[in-house]
């Protein structure tokens, strides 16, 4: 099989195409679970609305800026 100028060019540009396709899918996904999980980590105090992280894997988390606990899980005031 002998392949034209042509559609040798073709080719390459199709599967340049799909590389940057496959890329830009993937990367949009990684970019949606790290999002997902950044989120599983962010808490706002019930008692002085100061918004902070937590790594740890406890329950009830404290807040750096006044002590009060807040919960982990979902908030009942988000709807």
């Amino acid at each position: 099989m002998e392949l034209t100028l042509t559609e040798f060019v073709l080719l390459v540009v199709f599967g340049t195409f799909l590389t940057v396709l496959c890329f830009a899918v993937i990367s949009r996904m990684l970019l949606a679970r790290s999002e997902a999980r950044a989120l599983k980590r962010r808490f706002i105090c019930r008692l002085c609305l100061h918004a902070y992280e937590d790594f740890g894997r406890d329950r009830i988390t404290s807040c750096p800026r006044c002590g009060a606990a807040n919960e982990r899980g979902r908030d009942p005031r988000r709807c």
